[in-house]
């Protein structure tokens, strides 16, 4: 491996490491799609019992200490792309009182709302971290990050490791991001990249994209994000779950099952590609913190009506894209050529089923999961499991789609939900289908 370089700046003296091939295309895209802080990745929480302020404090230093991404700043750009990682970094936490407003749980969402619509400048920190006071015993904290330092799945470990220090806990085995970076180098270099690239050049031959109602980009246009959302029921959840169950799946698989079949009802196409984020993990690198999740595209053909049929297809891709998700995908082998679709147009996610309370340093802490986080695609459709629900988040860029449109395919997508609800019987075998693949959201 590449020893890293010792570098002196003013009044401190910090360490290059080589940027990952996910941290340079991020890069880029915070240049040129990063605005309303679309490249904003939070740990969002709130937190009811008597807080102590330097508990909090020596808390969050731990973390920051323990996990080198997050002590990461970047400069230059391109192939000049550098990553300078501080040796000690004890963040502002910056403390705002709305105890006195009128509602100051109102109030809380706008402020939280605004922070996250606020784009991080990775050049002076990748972290930006915010403490609203709503009463005495109630507060809410945003430890807000630049997607190139973190994922959701690293998100999952930075609340874990929060509580863990909260509680005086010792923490375990880590490694730092810079070792997952010199690694996929090596790899993509090697025999494997080949494998990997031949394996993709083949799955994704003769690909077209759905025709979809998707208008050219307004030159100069703000970007902007709209929403809208539907929340499955707990029987229509618990039949699905049943569904996957007995077709020994997963509930990725069934919800990405049916918005495969709602992108065939408005396009009419069989022939279906949807991108998704896998967490592209090896077992040594669970309890890493940056930016390794990979974006991976979904290609399924749909043939009939039987959806345990399609579900069976599906499972398949997302099975063969497991095990080939290392390849980055800006270097996918396909070039779609004379317009201006982009493979990542239409996007499917699902959000790990997050610990949605707990207690530590005498605190209980509740995890929050916003929906006011703006996107980089132009749609995309999130699935949130909330305990026995489902909520359907369907993300949109109105200077791309119209909202009719939008809403007539998550009307689709909820009919095509619960259609297959009812004709699925409970049973009780377990699921087969892969491991944890699905990364969630890229905030």
């Amino acid at each position: 491996m590449r020893a890293a370089t010792v570098v002196t700046l003013p009044d401190v003296t910090v360490t290059e490491i080589r940027p990952s091939v996910g941290q340079t295309l991020l890069w880029f895209l915070d240049r040129y799609r990063g605005e309303e802080g679309a490249l904003n990745c939070p740990v969002l929480c709130r937190l009811r019992g008597p807080l102590d302020r330097d508990r909090l404090r020596e808390a969050v230093d731990q973390v920051m200490s323990r996990h080198e991404a997050l002590r990461t700043t970047f400069t230059g750009g391109g192939r000049r792309l550098r990553a300078l990682v501080r040796p000690a970094v004890s963040p502002e936490i910056r403390e705002v009182d709305l105890s006195g407003e009128p509602d100051p749980g109102a109030s809380a969402d706008r402020e939280v709302a605004g922070e996250l619509g606020t784009r991080i400048d990775a050049t002076a920190s990748a972290v930006r971290i915010t403490l609203w006071r709503l009463a005495e015993d109630h507060h809410v904290l945003c430890f807000n990050m630049h997607h190139m330092v973190t994922d959701s799945w690293s998100c999952n470990v930075i609340f874990e490791d929060l509580c863990a220090a909260l509680e005086g806990k010792a923490f375990g085995d880590t490694s730092a991001y810079s070792r997952f970076a010199e690694e996929q180098r090596e790899t993509l270099a090697g025999p494997a990249g080949k494998r990997l690239s031949a394996f993709w050049g083949e799955r994704l031959k003769d690909l077209s994209l759905p025709p979809l109602p998707i208008r050219q980009a307004t030159a100069g246009a703000p970007r902007d994000t709209r929403l809208v959302q539907h929340v499955l029921d707990a029987p229509t959840v618990a039949a699905l779950d049943a569904l996957a169950k007995r077709e020994r799946s997963t509930m990725f698989v069934v919800l990405l099952t049916a918005y495969y079949r709602a992108l065939r009802s408005v396009s009419g196409a069989e022939d279906l590609a949807v991108a998704t984020l896998f967490a592209n993990r090896s077992a040594e690198h669970r309890r890493t913190v940056g930016f390794l999740a990979n974006m991976v595209l979904l290609r399924t053909r749909l043939t009939g009506t039987d959806f345990a049929a399609h579900l069976r297809a599906t499972h398949g891709t997302v099975m063969e894209a497991f095990v080939h998700q290392a390849l980055p995908f800006q270097m996918l082998p396909i070039n779609l050529g004379g317009t201006d679709r982009r493979l990542d147009d239409v996007v499917f996610q699902m959000m790990a089923d997050p610990v949605y309370s707990t207690r530590a340093g005498g605190l209980d802490i509740e995890v929050l999961v916003p929906d006011d986080v703006a996107t980089r695609f132009e749609l995309e459709l999130v699935a949130v499991p909330d305990r026995s629900t489902v909520r359907v988040l369907l993300f949109y860029n109105p200077d791309r789609f119209d909202r009719e449109f939008v809403e007539s395919l998550l009307a689709a997508y909820v009919g095509i939900c619960t259609t297959a609800a009812r004709g699925a019987a409970p049973h009780t075998h377990q699921a087969g289908g892969p491991p944890a693949a699905a990364h969630g959201r890229p905030r």
